[in-house]
């Protein structure tokens, strides 16, 4: 959640949304090309069946959450996985690590965990309920 922007700052989106479209004088810094093998890259780097239990545990975990009206599903937790292909290329590597689920679950997950009214008025979030899952599921101890 980003919130919203200052009085400022929406007084200058305001301002400049009459302007023409500034997007057309910009210049790629990367090919089409690039973008596949980067695609590729990423959809290559193996997810052990260990950590794909982790993240189908922690989906399930959001679902049976007492202050879950709505948790993670099935299309979340590829989400994830995804993510974390992406996530581990990025750090160099060729596979993908528990911690790497951890450190995505609140952005890939929060917004997709509804909590319920009457939880969320006593101050229950989508993160407490992540929180909570990421406690009560044991992360897999997977290498390299």
């Amino acid at each position: 959640s980003i919130g919203y922007p200052s009085r400022a700052a929406m007084i200058d989106v305001l301002d400049g949304s009459a302007s023409p479209d500034r997007s057309k004088n910009l210049e790629p810094l990367v090919t089409g090309q690039d973008i596949v093998a980067w695609a590729a890259l990423a959809s290559a780097n193996h997810t052990d069946r260990a950590v794909l239990d982790y993240v189908a545990a922690l989906a399930e975990a959001t679902r049976d959450d007492e202050s879950s009206l709505l948790g993670v599903s099935t299309r979340g937790a590829i989400g994830m996985v995804r993510c974390a292909r992406v996530w581990a290329a990025a750090q160099g590597r060729n596979f993908v690590l528990p911690d790497d689920i951890k450190a995505l679950v609140v952005p890939v997950w929060a917004h997709r965990i509804i909590v319920d009214p009457d939880a969320a008025f006593s101050g229950a979030t989508a993160e407490g309920v992540i929180q909570r899952a990421l406690t009560s599921v044991p992360a897999p101890a997977v290498g390299a």
